[in-house]
C-alpha cells in the first residue's frame, strides 16, 4: 500500500528540534509501528492516544540510521526509508490495523490513519514507499 502524507505530532517535532539542537547523549530508538484503534490524528495527537498492535506478526520494526537516504533539501523536506522495500509485516493471525506510527520510547513522532482494515494469517502488510514529509510553513 503506498504511503501518503503523515501528520506530525507537536510532541514529535519537539523531540527532532532537541535532537538537533540539543546534546542527546543516548539517541532515542525509533520504532515503526502499527495501531489498532480509530485514533484521530492531528498535531496534537499523543502516544498515549495509540493502541500499539504488538503480536500477530505485527510487532514493532526498529528504524536505524543508515537505511534511510539523506533528506531533500526543499519544501517539503523528505527522507525515505528502506527505499525500494519500505516497511514489511509477515500477519500471523486475523488483526484489525487503523494506521501505523513511527514512534520513540514514549514519543509519538508522526502517524497516519488509514481507516480500518482487516488482515488475515498469511496477508503482508507493506508500506512502500515509507517517507516522511515534513512541510515549512510560509513566513
Amino acid at each position: 500500500m503506498a504511503a501518503t502524507d503523515q501528520i506530525w505530532a507537536i510532541e514529535g517535532a519537539q523531540a527532532v528540534l532537541d535532537a538537533i539542537f540539543k546534546t542527546v547523549a543516548t539517541p532515542e530508538v525509533h520504532r515503526i509501528v502499527l495501531f489498532s484503534n480509530d485514533a484521530t490524528i492531528n498535531n496534537a495527537t499523543v502516544y498515549a492516544d495509540l493502541t500499539i498492535i504488538a503480536a500477530n506478526g505485527c510487532e514493532a520494526i526498529t528504524l536505524t540510521k543508515g537505511t534511510w537516504t539523506a533528506a531533500t533539501a526543499a519544501d517539503p523536506s523528505v527522507s525515505v526509508y528502506n527505499s525500494g522495500t519500505g516497511a514489511h509485516w509477515d500477519v500471523t493471525g486475523a488483526q484489525i490495523t487503523y494506521g501505523w506510527a513511527v514512534v520513540g520510547v514514549g514519543t509519538l513522532y508522526c502517524a497516519q490513519n488509514w481507516a480500518l482494515k482487516t488482515f488475515q494469517n498469511g496477508e503482508d502488510i507493506d508500506i512502500e514507499p515509507l517517507s516522511l514529509k515534513l512541510n515549512m510553513p510560509l513566513p
